[in-house]
């Protein structure tokens, strides 16, 4: 059973990764560009970096595309030149691109993914042996990027502007090209949350309008309007079905098309709207009485079928996720990779005094008794909750520092490992009992806009520990829906401080292996307000911080399913309660009822409390194991078809045995189902979420 569960998160996380690489995020190594992102050609008006020496060296650059990106890296850019190769190394603003990060289209365009840099131009260095180029300025790093990035020309999409440096304050005004932002939201002094206004398919620069005195701030090329399925991520697009459609079929493991996919139009197999996709994964479908809303299935021998449900849109892109199986070619070692490199980041602890010179004593935590320590740990933020840091203490690093250790000339020196990214770093210093392991801070410090290159040592990042740990956080949940058969049973709460570009502050200490986790709560009931203690005030060097703020309603101590959570960003709280309400009705299974056979009209149905979700997401598992089926189906449809395709050639019904199926409801901001991406699939977006599994037999 657990196994199965587990495979069903897989599945879904499989999902969640498609399409991600277009995201100015940073986030786990996008993909690299192809040829078709740069397939000029070359001409002797590109060399516009005179008196550098290229040109008298036998490696050279002409121009990078594009030639600007987010502060936080992750963009994928061509280089253009000359005698390129996979030999060399490659720098922007001095920080070397990951060698894992390179790949050679050919000689003369090498793809690459940006490493973070300064808000700013930067120049670019090949060194290939003895030989190096210089462009100077060849590449700028933006002073804001958007999440997401790309959207429907009906306009609507929610994003998410994230600065660096930039003071966003109420008042400010954003432009899409020359039209107006809507629902304009100030969060913090590095975000700006709004809707996208209407426009036509292509690229538009965004502009920030200061409300203080109308100087502006732009970024070319920021937002990407298409106007069929979203080009990166798939999903739905292209207005209401009046007579065609157009469906594509990928491969979600590659983004390669699928050719010979089986796709159909509803569940009659007597359709004339059925077929097989072409050699680029494509089928178009035309008639006078197509139109929505309809049901597409997609389905191929060694992928998991896909269904999207009860939707109106003519363009569908379709993401089949392949068999991790030996009888498929698959489930095998990946083939080794170039190398990744990670960076160290040192400096001293700084306690400040109005007297005297050198390191200081530790004031602001309490003299230590007699099985006690005064003892500090080093940490960065993470660039997401979800995607945890490497080790600090890897590589003979000095993470743990006591007040009786090694000092510097005006504290108390550190040495971390740390992922190659724009971020802050930051430090707790409190009392450890030395025979239990438990450690209580008193007082953290943070050094903010760290830049740290692969394979790079940052040295002088002092952290001032001048943040006292004196304030609290009271989390509410309120309006939750009815039990199921099974839960929940328990609350976990979290509160996480976001620093935009920089990424998160995710307060976990390890010491005598035990973990003390101070941004989550948990409890057996919601009586009272969940309160977090040893909290930063949101001032000084944290002011542009804010709270993300989750509630779970789960199931068990593991917090496993059947849940419903709520989260709420943005949140600048402290000594105050917040309230979390709303929460979703978790989905209950009534065809087939748990256990029993799958229905003779092969449909799955649910019903949960509450409100309609924006979407449900079900799974399935096989009795083989492997991923059966896949379905995207609107928030306020409660069931999803499953088609017997065994007739078609190549295609395998369900196996048969002991069936596992998982429905997740979620609520998405700004979301319309006609215009799903791929993209909404991570759960960064999402507000509301429930889930339950349940079993069945065939």
């Amino acid at each position: 059973m657990m196994r199965r569960l587990a495979l069903a998160s897989v599945f879904l996380m499989s999902a969640l990764a498609v399409g991600c690489s277009g995201d100015n995020t940073i986030e786990p190594p996008p993909d690299l560009p192809d040829a078709s992102m740069d397939s000029g050609t070359m001409d002797d008006s590109a060399m516009m970096f005179p008196e550098t020496g290229i040109g008298t060296s036998a490696i050279s650059v002409t121009r990078l595309v594009p030639d600007h990106g987010p502060f936080t890296g992750g963009a994928a850019v061509v280089i253009r030149g000359t005698g390129l190769s996979l030999d060399m190394e490659v720098s922007i603003g001095g920080r070397l691109v990951q060698p894992a990060d390179m790949e050679l289209i050919d000689s003369n365009r090498l793809a690459i993914v940006t490493p973070a840099g300064e808000v700013g131009p930067a120049d670019v260095t090949l060194t290939l042996g003895d030989d190096t180029v210089t462009a100077e300025d060849a590449y700028t790093y933006d002073a804001f990027y958007l999440d997401p990035s790309r959207g429907s020309v009906s306009g609507g999409t929610l994003v998410n502007i994230i600065g660096m440096g930039t003071a966003f304050e109420d008042g400010d005004a954003v432009t899409f090209g020359r039209s107006p932002c809507t629902d304009t939201t100030v969060v913090s002094e590095s975000t700006v949350t709004c809707r996208t206004p209407p426009m036509a398919a292509g690229t538009v620069d965004v502009i920030i309008t200061r409300g203080a005195d109308a100087s502006e701030l732009t970024v070319e090329d920021a937002f990407t309007y298409y106007d069929s399925s979203d080009p990166f991520s798939g999903g739905l697009g292209g207005g209401p079905i009046a007579g065609a459609m157009n469906i594509t079929v990928l491969n979600a493991g590659s983004g390669a098309p699928v050719p010979d996919a089986f796709v159909i139009i509803g569940e009659d197999l007597a359709t004339p709207y059925q077929g097989p996709s072409d050699i680029n994964g494509q089928i178009t479908f035309s008639g006078s009485d197509l139109i929505g809303p309809v049901t597409v299935h997609a389905a191929k021998f060694c992928f998991e079928k896909t269904s999207v449900v009860s939707f109106d849109a003519t363009d569908v892109t379709i993401f089949l996720i392949p068999w991790m199986d030996p009888m498929c070619g698959m489930g095998g070692a990946p083939p080794a990779g170039r190398g990744r490199s990670g960076a160290f980041i040192s400096g001293q602890l700084v306690w400040p005094t109005d007297f005297g010179l050198g390191p200081q004593p530790w004031f602001n935590v309490p003299n230590a008794r007699a099985n006690e320590v005064k003892v500090a740990y080093v940490y960065t933020t993470q660039a997401r909750i979800d995607f945890p840091n490497p080790a600090p203490n890897l590589g003979g690093a000095v993470q743990r520092v006591l007040e009786t250790g090694d000092t510097g000339e005006s504290g108390y020196l550190y040495r971390i490992f740390a992922r190659p990214a724009g971020l802050a770093t930051y430090a707790l210093a409190g009392l450890e009992n030395i025979d239990t392991g438990e450690f209580i801070p008193y007082v953290m410090g943070i050094a903010r806009n760290v830049l740290a290159g692969p394979g790079q040592e940052v040295t002088d990042v002092d952290i001032t520990m001048n943040i006292p740990l004196d304030h609290t956080l009271d989390v509410a949940i309120t309006d939750l829906p009815g039990e199921s058969r099974t839960g929940p049973d328990s609350f976990k709460v979290e509160a996480y401080i976001d620093l935009g570009g920089e990424g998160v502050i995710v307060r976990e200490v390890e010491t005598l292996g035990r973990t003390e986790a101070y941004d989550i709560v948990r409890g057996r009931t919601n009586d009272e307000p969940f309160r977090f203690w040893a909290q930063p005030a949101l001032l000084g060097s944290l002011s542009d911080g804010r709270y993300r703020i989750s509630g779970g309603w789960y199931t068990g101590d593991f917090d496993s399913q059947p849940y419903t959570v709520v989260v709420r960003n943005g949140v600048r709280a402290f000594d105050e309660t917040v309230t979390l309400d709303g929460f979703l009705g978790i989905p209950q299974a009534t065809s087939p009822g748990y256990g029993e056979r799958l229905p003779d009209d092969r449909i799955l149905r649910w019903t949960s409390d509450g409100d309609d979700p924006d979407m449900h997401i079900v799974l399935m598992v096989g009795g083989d194991g492997n991923p059966a089926w896949r379905h995207y189906v609107p928030g306020s449809v409660y069931e999803a078809p499953i088609p017997d395709l065994s007739s078609i050639p190549e295609i395998d019904d369900i196996s048969s045995g002991f069936l596992t199926w998982v429905v997740f409801a979620v609520k998405i901001p700004g979301f319309d189902f006609d215009e799903f991406s791929y993209t909404y699939l991570q759960e960064r977006f999402w507000s509301h979420h429930a889930n339950d599994y349940f079993t069945a037999t065939r």
